[in-house]
């Protein structure tokens, strides 16, 4: 299988607990193209952003911030039950926090991607998409969408004008719909590299994705995303660009 696409990897990162997983998550950076900063609600503070954003200045690696629903303990990934203008404002609070240590560090976020239970919500909730939108209009307007195809902040974002970066993942399995399968159930994250690596090169190289169902969807990705938050992350990193540059799909950052 040979082609000429392109294709860019991104890593979620500054969500360590410990100078071993932080050495990862700097090691990894070497490895992608692309990273989305923690930025105090499921993770991170102002130390680990200026780290993760050094890095990605050293090695020319692109970024934006990763706002959640403020939820530490759960690392994001439950629903929390929050009045709207009190939403706005954690996530308005977290991209203005991660933007101004961008600024003392002369550089410039180019995307915003939501993280963990916030962006999975935002793929059926259309009321949730359009407060979230709003944030952004609001505070970083220039910054392109990193989302899912087929989701409603997509649609909405795209009607909107707003630049969209379509991400697909190497380790989850998805349904039907393209919507990811949930975490709660058995079999919703691949962990073998091997199944990583083809899943990795059907969604880039053949625009499709096997779901849980094994069945074929179409699927159109601009990046693909590798978890920095497990141990083995870069060795699928990688294993991954080999495996996609042996099918002749170039690495490169995203563009908008």
């Amino acid at each position: 299988m040979k082609n000429n696409k392109k294709i860019d990897i991104n890593a979620d990162l500054g969500e360590y607990a410990s100078q071993e997983a932080m050495n990862n998550e700097t090691s990894l950076i070497q490895h992608i193209t692309s990273a989305s900063i923690a930025c105090g609600g499921h993770a991170g503070d102002q130390v680990s952003m200026k780290n993760m954003i050094d890095h990605c200045i050293k090695h020319q690696v692109l970024f934006g911030p990763h706002p959640s629903y403020p939820d530490k303990n759960g690392f994001g990934r439950v629903k929390l039950r929050m009045d709207d203008e009190s939403l706005m404002q954690s996530i308005k609070d977290q991209i203005t926090a991660f933007m101004n240590i961008a600024m003392e560090c002369d550089t410039k976020p180019t995307h915003i991607k939501f993280h963990g239970q916030l962006y999975n919500d935002c793929f059926t909730d259309s009321n949730l998409s359009e407060l979230c939108l709003a944030v952004i209009n609001a505070v970083c307007p220039d910054m392109a969408l990193m989302c899912q195809p087929y989701s409603e902040i997509s649609d909405i974002a795209q009607q909107s004008g707003l630049n969209v970066i379509h991400e697909a993942f190497i380790d989850r399995k998805y349904q039907s719909d393209g919507a990811l399968v949930e975490r709660i159930y058995e079999d919703a994250v691949i962990s073998s590299i091997e199944d990583q690596a083809r899943q990795a090169v059907s969604i880039a190289c053949e625009d499709k994705v096997m779901t849980q169902n094994s069945k074929h969807i179409q699927i159109q990705a601009d990046t693909l995303c590798i978890h920095g938050d497990h141990r083995e992350s870069i060795l699928t990193a990688v294993a991954v660009k080999k495996t996609l540059e042996e099918n002749g799909c170039q690495i490169v950052g995203y563009e908008f």
